[in-house]
């Protein structure tokens, strides 16, 4: 069999294969000019130009007519096969049914997105979407764009300090705020530090203890960033590696914890009592990123919807 190179496979543009493929179903110039929309001596151009590529006459007369050549006959079911899977290709994408889709969606966030929303999004999946699944995966931040990008990853939650010093996304990344947050002071009920009003001064804030969360069990937090800017610092006693744990330290201990408003939401059981930071935090976003290659993808953006829905 012939081997068709490169350059010569440039000459056979898609219209050719179109035309071939019409060609061999109706056995005549005449038929498949008329379902093309073109005129016969196109037609006939069309199929020289076949003839001299493939160096093969396709179509011969005989006496029943026109007739397909053997190296014709051979084309015909993997040229349909491929202009077939082009069209689905190049067709809408299908829609997506949570009641019937298996997808497995794959997300990272901080603990925090664990504790407060993670709940509400399976809950907003309901009884319509039994057969999806979700994984809520650690990723280092240093690792989000990569994994992103080849597909390990579908979404990533990510905090955000709205101090105007942000960055903006990453190229080939899309993000979009979920919900802004401020910050609270929790501490137990009849803490030293409180005043008689219930509230907390900064020099009773700097002079007592701080439980702190860090993932990595290093580094500062936006508390310590902004009172060193006042030539100040706090004193941290305990680093503990999640929002899950560190009022439970706070309910049971005098140490302060500065965490996100939004944890109130779920620590009433511990009866600690939330109060204003004695100093000007700057609020803070929760986004969603994904790369773009999915912005489009119809199961990728029902997901994002019900992120929206679940963090309202």
């Amino acid at each position: 069999m012939r081997t068709i190179h490169v350059d010569e496979l440039a000459q056979l543009d898609l219209n050719l294969l179109v035309a071939f493929d019409v060609l061999a179903e109706e056995r005549s110039v005449t038929r498949a000019a008329a379902r093309l929309g073109v005129t016969q001596s196109a037609m006939s151009h069309t199929l020289r130009r076949l003839r001299g590529v493939l160096e093969d006459e396709l179509l011969v007369r005989t006496r029943g007519g026109m007739a397909l050549t053997p190296r014709a006959a051979a084309l015909v079911a993997p040229v349909r096969t491929g202009l077939t899977t082009l069209q689905r290709a190049l067709a809408d994408p299908e829609g997506f049914d949570p009641a019937t889709s298996e997808r497995h969606f794959r997300l990272t966030g901080p603990d925090l997105f664990e504790l407060l929303y993670l709940p509400r999004l399976i809950a907003g999946f309901g009884a319509s979407a039994g057969r999806l699944s979700v994984t809520l995966a650690h990723v280092a931040p240093r690792q989000l764009a990569d994994q992103l990008e080849t597909g390990e990853l579908d979404l990533a939650i990510t905090a955000r300090m709205l101090d105007g010093r942000e960055q903006p996304a990453q190229p080939g990344l899309m993000r979009r705020v979920l919900l802004r947050d401020g910050w609270r002071c929790f501490v137990r009920a009849g803490h030293p530090a409180l005043t008689k009003r219930g509230r907390l001064s900064l020099p009773r804030f700097l002079a007592a203890s701080h439980v702190m969360v860090s993932p990595t069990g290093r580094g500062q937090g936006i508390v310590d960033v902004v009172l060193a800017e006042q030539d100040e610092q706090r004193t941290v006693a305990v680093r503990v590696s999640s929002f899950a744990t560190a009022p439970v330290v706070a309910a049971s201990s005098d140490l302060i914890l500065t965490a996100p408003a939004s944890l109130e939401a779920v620590v009433g059981h511990l009866g600690l009592v939330c109060v204003a930071p004695p100093l000007p935090l700057p609020e803070h976003s929760v986004d969603m990123t994904w790369h773009q290659r999915l912005s489009e993808d119809p199961g990728h953006q029902w997901l994002r919807e019900q992120l929206v829905a679940a963090t309202r």
